[in-house]
C-alpha cells in the first residue's frame, strides 16, 4: 500500500480554509500515531538490536524508490508484500517504523510535497501496517495450520487496504471538495484500478515470504524478485493500456461534442439543446421552478451574405455567440440551430420580466455593430420567448410557440415578443403542419386538383390550372393558404416544387397515352424561381416521360417579378429555351412598372380574380379588365380572367376579346380522376352527331365542328352552375 496522491498540476489549488482543514487532517492522523510509535519504541528499544531490520527496511526503501508510470489516484505500492511480510513476522509497533521510516519515493525526494504531507503520508503506511500486524498476530501465527494462516493474512491484507483507502479517500475530499463516494468510486474504475485489485492477491505470497525468512533467513526476500518483475512489467503494460483507453475516450468525448455542437461556432447545435430542454422540463416538474426558451433570427442576414460574400457571413456568425452571451446569465444555454436562426434556454426564471429584461438586453447588445475584417456590421434580431409552463409544458410545442413570437417580433419590428395565443390565433396549426411536410411528400398525401380554362372563342377546354391539396390524415383536406406560406420559408419548399411539377408531368403522361393534349399549369413560388437547378430538373421530367414542353406552363406572381430586378432573368430563359410556357399570374397587383414584359419570355396574362369577380358591379374594374385584354392584345399575348363566377361575366369577357377563363362558373378543381370525367363529358356536347361520344373510361376525342355550330354558345354544356 502507499500513500496520498498530491497532484497540483490536475487540480486547482486549494482555497485557504480548505488547506488548513487538510493540514490538521494530517496532524490529527500523524501526531497520535508518532506519539504511539514513539513510546512503543521507548518500552521495546531491544527489539530493534536485530539487524535484519536494516536489510528489511532498505528492501522496502528500495522498492519504494522504483520509478511508477504515473501518478496513481488511489493508494498503492509495490513494496506492499514486504511491508505485510514484515508485519508477520514483527510484533506490529516494530514493522510500523520499520516502515514509517522506510517509505520514502522519488517524489519526496523531488520535494513535491510539504513536510508535513510527507510525514502524513509515512505515517498512512505505518498505520496500516500496525493495524495487519495486530489483527495478525491476535488471531494466528505463522506455524498455526496453513489454511487458517491464509484465511487471516487475506483479512488482514483486505482490513489494511480499507484503512489506507479510507484514509486517503478522506484526505482528498477534504482537499478538493469532492464527495467520498464520487473519490471511492474514481479510486476503483479503469483499468489501473483492476491491477491494484489483482496486485492484492500477493498478499498470500507475503506468506510464502515470511515463512521462507524463518527457516533460511533474509535470503528469503530474494523470492520476491521475481513476482516484483512480473509485477513491474505489468503495471507498465497496464499503464499503456490505460493510456490507449483514456484516447479511446478523449476521441469518443470528441467525436460527442462534434455530434452536439455546431461546427462553425463550437456552439451547441440543435440536438444538445433539444436534450437540454428536455432534461429542463424534467428538472422542473420535479422541482416546480420555471423557465424560458429564446429563439432568435437575425434580421438581413441574407443580404449580407449575397452583398459581402459567405466568407463574411461566417464571420459575422461565430461573432454572434459572444457578443449574445454578455447579455446572458450564467446559468442560460446559448445553442445555433442552423443558419442565422440561434436559441437561448433561460433557466431558473422567477418571472415573466427576467426573461423580457433578458431578451430586451440581447436585441441591446446586437445593435452596437459588430466589426469582421475591418468592417463595422449593424446587425439587428427578432427574438421569441415562451415560457414554461406557461405557454406549454411539450418541448415541441415550446420551440414552436417561441417560433411563433419570433416572427411576429420579425413583423413589428419591436426586437422581441413573448408568445401569446392573439397573434398565433389565424393559424394555430402552421407550425405544426409545416414539420410533417416532409413526410407527407414521401407517403403521398399531398394530391394536384385540376381546374379547367375555357376558350372563349369557341368554349372548348384550353388547358387547366394545377392546384395541390393536402389529404391530411387527422385535418382532412387542406388548401394550400394552410401550409404554403410557412413551407415557402423553409428547405421544404424545394421538395414540394418538384414534387409538384413531377406529379403534373405525369399526368401529362397519361393523357398523352390517350391523344389527349391539354396544357396544365402550375404555381411557382418566388423563391422556386432563384433555384437555378429548376430549368434542368424542369427539361430532365419533360425528357423522361416524353412530354412535349409546350404542354407545361409556369404561372409566376406579378409582384415578384415587379420586385425581382432581373434576379430570376436567367431562370426564366431558360424554361422559355426548353419550349415550357410563362404566365403572369395575378397581374394588376404589382403597382408597378410593365418593364418585366418586355424583359421577360411572357406568353399569358392571368388577370387577377380581384378584378373580374366584380367588374360588373364595379366601374373601376370592369375598365381595368377591359384595358388588360386590350394591352395583351396589343403585346401578342394570350389573356386569361380568373374568379368567373356568372354567365354574364363569362360572355361579356368573351365580348372584350379576352383568350381564356376560368372559375367555379366552369368548373371547381377537380382530382385527376374528376377531371376526366368532365372532360369527357364536356367534349362530348361537341362532337357532330355522327360522330360517338368518348365515355368517361375513353380520352376526349378533338372536335371537327364547324365553327359557326360552336360559336353559336361559346359557353357549352357548361350553362349550368356548378
Amino acid at each position: 500500500m502507499a500513500s496520498v496522491d498530491e497532484t497540483p498540476s490536475s487540480h486547482a489549488l486549494p482555497r485557504p480554509r480548505r488547506r488548513h482543514a487538510v493540514r490538521a487532517y494530517e496532524l490529527l492522523l500523524s501526531v497520535p500515531l508518532l506519539v504511539y510509535l514513539g513510546f512503543t519504541t521507548w518500552q521495546t528499544s531491544t527489539d530493534f538490536l536485530d539487524w535484519r531490520l536494516l536489510v528489511w527496511a532498505g528492501a522496502i526503501a528500495l522498492v519504494h524508490l522504483m520509478p511508477l508510470p504515473r501518478r496513481m489516484p488511489f493508494p498503492f505500492s509495490l513494496s506492499f508484500p514486504l511491508e505485510l511480510s514484515l508485519a508477520l513476522l514483527y510484533p506490529p509497533p516494530v514493522a510500523a517504523v520499520i516502515v514509517f521510516a522506510a517509505s520514502v519515493d522519488q517524489e519526496e525526494l523531488r520535494r513535491e510535497h510539504p513536510p508535513l504531507t510527507i510525514v502524513f503520508r509515512h505515517a498512512q503506511l505505518a498505520l496500516c501496517v500496525l493495524a495487519q500486524g495486530t489483527i495478525f498476530h491476535s488471531l494466528t501465527a505463522l506455524d498455526d495450520r496453513w489454511f487458517v494462516v491464509g484465511m487471516v493474512v487475506i483479512l488482514t491484507a483486505l482490513i489494511g487496504y480499507a484503512i489506507s483507502t479510507m484514509v486517503t479517500a478522506e484526505w482528498q475530499t477534504l482537499r478538493y471538495r469532492h464527495r467520498l463516494d464520487h473519490v471511492l468510486r474514481a479510486m476503483h474504475e479503469g483499468v489501473m484500478a483492476e491491477f491494484l485489485m489483482s496486485y492484492l492477491g500477493l498478499a498470500l505470497f507475503s506468506v510464502l515470504v515470511a515463512i521462507t525468512t524463518e527457516r533460511i533467513g533474509l535470503w528469503a526476500i530474494a523470492v520476491f524478485i521475481a513476482p516484483l518483475a512480473f509485477a513491474w512489467q505489468m503495471l507498465h503494460r497496464t499503464h499503456s493500456l490505460e493510456l490507449a483507453t483514456e484516447e479511446l475516450a478523449r476521441k469518443q468525448a470528441e467525436n460527442e461534442h462534434q455530434a452536439l455542437h455546431d461546427h462553425l461556432t463550437d456552439l451547441p447545435n440543435r440536438l444538445f439543446f433539444q436534450r437540454s430542454l428536455v432534461t429542463a422540463i424534467q428538472d422542473a416538474q420535479e422541482t416546480g421552478s420555471k423557465f424560458g426558451v429564446i429563439l432568435m433570427d437575425l434580421d438581413h442576414f441574407k443580404e449580407i451574405n449575397d452583398a459581402l460574400g459567405h466568407h463574411f457571413g461566417d464571420k459575422l456568425l461565430r461573432a454572434i455567440g459572444p457578443r449574445i452571451e454578455q447579455s446572458l446569465r450564467d446559468d442560460d444555454l446559448m445553442a445555433r440551430l442552423g443558419g442565422d436562426e440561434f436559441a437561448v434556454l433561460l433557466a431558473d426564471l422567477p418571472d415573466e420580466e427576467t426573461a423580457s429584461i433578458v431578451a430586451e438586453q440581447v436585441v441591446e447588445g446586437l445593435r452596437r455593430p459588430i466589426r469582421v475584417e475591418e468592417l463595422d456590421l449593424d446587425v439587428s434580431g427578432s427574438l421569441g420567448v415562451a415560457l414554461y409552463p406557461a405557454h406549454s409544458e411539450d418541448p415541441e410545442m415550446l420551440l414552436r410557440h417561441a417560433d411563433v413570437a419570433m416572427y411576429a417580433a420579425k413583423e413589428s419590428g419591436l426586437g422581441f415578443e413573448v408568445y401569446d395565443e392573439i397573434i398565433d390565433r389565424y393559424k394555430p396549426e402552421l407550425l405544426t403542419l409545416v414539420t410533417q411536410v416532409r413526410n407527407a411528400i414521401e407517403d403521398n398525401q399531398f394530391r394536384m386538383y385540376l381546374q379547367p380554362k375555357i376558350r372563349l372563342s369557341d368554349g372548348r377546354v384550353a388547358g387547366a390550372e394545377a392546384l395541390i391539396r393536402w389529404e391530411h390524415p387527422t385535418l382532412g383536406r387542406l388548401s394550400p393558404a394552410d401550409f404554403i406560406p410557412m413551407v415557402e420559408k423553409t428547405v421544404l419548399l424545394k421538395p414540394l416544387t418538384y414534387w409538384a411539377i413531377e406529379d403534373v408531368v405525369r399526368t401529362l403522361r397519361s393523357w398523352a397515352d390517350y391523344d389527349v393534349r391539354l396544357p396544365v399549369a402550375v404555381n411557382l413560388s418566388p423563391r422556386s424561381l432563384l433555384d437555378q437547378d429548376l430549368p434542368d430538373l424542369v427539361g430532365g421530367l419533360l425528357e423522361r416521360f416524353d412530354v412535349p414542353a409546350a404542354l407545361l406552363k409556369l404561372e409566376l406572381t406579378e409582384s415578384f417579378l415587379v420586385a425581382d430586378s432581373g434576379r430570376s432573368d436567367a431562370v426564366l430563359n431558360q424554361l422559355a429555351r426548353l419550349g415550357v410556357g410563362l404566365s403572369i399570374d395575378d397581374f394588376g397587383t404589382g403597382f408597378s412598372s410593365l418593364s418585366y414584359l418586355k424583359r421577360l419570355p411572357i406568353e399569358e396574362l392571368k388577370i387577377d380574380r380581384s378584378f373580374v369577380s366584380h367588374m360588373l358591379v364595379r366601374a373601376d374594374d370592369f375598365t381595368i379588365v377591359r384595358a388588360t385584354v386590350e394591352l395583351g392584345r396589343n403585346l401578342g399575348l394570350r389573356v386569361v380572367a380568373e374568379g368567373v363566377q356568372d354567365r354574364e361575366t363569362f360572355d361579356r369577357l368573351g365580348d372584350f376579346g379576352c383568350d381564356e377563363a376560368q372559375g367555379f362558373y366552369i368548373a371547381k378543381p377537380l382530382d385527376p380522376e374528376a377531371f376526366w370525367r368532365w372532360l369527357s363529358a364536356r367534349e362530348a356536347e361537341f362532337h357532330i352527331e355522327d360522330q360517338p361520344a368518348p365515355t368517361a373510361t375513353e380520352p376526349p376525342i378533338e372536335s371537327r365542328a364547324t365553327k359557326g355550330r360552336v360559336t353559336k354558345d361559346r359557353a357549352g354544356g357548361r350553362l349550368r352552375a356548378v
